[in-house]
């Protein structure tokens, strides 16, 4: 299993990665099909996926394939994608991952649960005290969503971090303003050094 960084939107490796990109993540928190394709060939933006004899088994978004979950390609794409999240000194960077929550009941609760337990036992860990907001578009309440950050931090995380990586989303990844009151919003019950959740036991 190799990981390959896609380079372009045209052609089946595309459409393979679209449609487990589509088949696995809820429709309403879906990103159009062209901001997808515009992220693959946006400098500022890589995309990895793994692939074997031609069929793309995962990217990294960290959707896998559905039949393909429980065989270890999930963290496997983990592992190598968050090695290339260095600068180009070398230093690693931290990653951010919006995943969803379980405490709200919804008809894929104990999938929500697996995939929590998943990044937590690679490491990850979720902001304390944040309610993540995905900035959605269109009408109904945003799904109960968690911000995770990998590697685990190692000295206190300031509140003015936390802040700059939320606007960034916000700008960068959905075309919100950051200065959005959501924002704000999250961060207002977020203590200053910031926290994360105790590792799993």
């Amino acid at each position: 299993m190799a990981l390959e960084e896609l380079t372009s939107a045209d052609g089946p490796s595309f459409r393979q990665l679209f449609a487990i990109y589509a088949a696995s993540i809820d429709p309403r928190e879906q990103k159009p099909e062209a901001w997808i394709r515009a992220m693959v060939v946006a400098p500022e933006y890589r995309v990895w996926m793994v692939q074997r004899e031609g069929r793309v088994l995962g990217f990294s978004i960290m959707a896998v394939a559905p039949e393909q979950r429980g065989h270890g390609f999930g963290a496997q794409l983990f592992r190598k994608t968050v090695a290339q999240a260095l600068t180009p000194e070398g230093a690693t960077l931290p990653v951010l991952l919006e995943v969803d929550s379980d405490r709200e009941a919804s008809s894929d609760r104990a999938l929500r649960t697996r995939r929590l337990h998943f990044y937590r036992r690679l490491g990850c860990r979720a902001i304390a005290g944040l309610a993540y907001l995905m900035p959605l578009r269109g009408v109904g309440p945003a799904p109960q969503m968690h911000l995770m950050i990998y590697p685990e931090p190692t000295a206190p995380l300031a509140l003015a971090d936390l802040k700059r990586w939320l606007e960034t989303i916000y700008q960068d990844v959905y075309h919100a303003g950051p200065d959005d009151p959501r924002i704000a919003q999250m961060l207002h019950p977020v203590p200053d050094p910031v926290t994360v959740e105790e590792p799993i036991s």
